[in-house]
């Protein structure tokens, strides 16, 4: 690398709830995400949050002392990036409403998160989807530490740079809260999007569950999916079959031919839906089913093969004929003209 020549860098921080302030005293609430941008001599910090700290909503306002507030933040990825991108990176921080950023906070809505993300599609720096196209209108995930792996995802500018850099600490210590915040759908395969807790489904259950011939379908379908993607199959590709499977079942199809993704149309983003198909995609008459694509990926694969048991159980025994009691055939015997 030549030394002679400016380097320019963006950090990309996530911190979990929990994560001690140097600055402001006491602990991250519900964690936090920002960017810091270096011309090799020079570090400027960007994050956005409340004017009044503690509030979930209200006039927000760009924060320029988040790397020295936030300690040890749990995940940070640092590129090297053009200058022209670091010159974006540092307008859209220093005046985001000129770039049509609302500067209203909001906790489920407009946050540090959205803020973050707006400021790296600015620069060109798009989260990739399943489909390995940059996503240019992509504004975030709800939680800090669900942003990872889009963060992950996006291409680094000088992929050959010795500046790329991950670095990943200890998750901190949380209060019960903090920790319910912290928790990933994928970490123990129990929990909803949502956040609430969902029981396991027993293990006869599941086992009965994978017998579904939708399932091996669903599975082949995936992985010719993957396949055209250029990827592995994956837990992330398990999940995307049991959850096809049961979308199948729940709206009445009787096999898989295809599953695929929504292109790119109107409201609609690439990827943003999951489809399975029975019948020919190009034939007007196959039948078809949606999800979007991230309800699928949050669904144990568990939760799927009990949900899928259960839906076999309910059909059959509504395909069963009822068998009349003695006391009531008899009944009929004598009712008859």
């Amino acid at each position: 690398m030549d030394k002679q020549d400016p380097h320019y860098t963006v950090t990309v921080y996530v911190a979990a709830p929990g994560t001690p302030l140097a600055l402001s005293g006491g602990t991250s609430a519900a964690g936090h995400m920002y960017y810091v941008i270096s011309d090799g001599k020079r570090e400027q910090s960007y994050g956005f949050a409340p004017k009044e700290h503690g509030e979930s909503s209200g006039p927000g306002k760009v924060y320029d002392t988040d790397l020295k507030d936030y300690k040890e933040p749990y995940y940070a990825r640092t590129m090297e990036i053009t200058k022209a991108q670091y010159d974006k990176l540092q307008q859209f921080g220093d005046n985001p409403a000129k770039y049509k950023f609302d500067m209203e906070y909001g906790g489920l809505s407009n946050s540090c998160i959205d803020f973050t993300w707006g400021a790296l599609n600015h620069a060109g720096l798009h989260r990739k989807t399943l489909l390995g196209i940059g996503d240019k209108r992509f504004d975030g995930e709800l939680k800090p530490l669900e942003n990872i792996q889009d963060i992950k995802s996006i291409k680094a500018p000088i992929e050959d740079s010795p500046l790329n850099s991950e670095h990943q600490n200890k998750m901190p210590k949380r209060s019960v809260m903090q920790w319910l915040l912290t928790e990933q759908d994928q970490s123990d395969g129990t929990r909803h999007q949502s956040g609430e807790l969902a029981a396991k489904p027993g293990r006869e259950g599941q086992m009965a569950g994978r017998g579904d011939p939708l399932l091996s379908q669903a599975e082949d379908a995936v992985r010719r999916l993957e396949k055209g993607l250029c990827r592995d199959y994956d837990s992330n590709s398990e999940r995307l079959a049991a959850s096809a499977a049961c979308l199948a079942k729940e709206n009445g199809l009787t096999r898989i031919d295809h599953v695929v993704l929504s292109r790119d149309a109107g409201p609609v983003r690439q990827g943003e839906n999951l489809f399975v198909v029975q019948g020919e995609l190009n034939n007007p008459a196959h039948l078809r089913a949606h999800i979007r694509t991230d309800e699928a990926l949050a669904r144990p694969v568990e939760q799927s093969l009990a949900q899928l048991q259960a839906l076999n159980d309910s059909q059959r025994l509504q395909q069963t004929p009822q068998v009349a009691q003695p006391e009531q055939v008899l009944t009929q015997q004598h009712g008859m003209v």
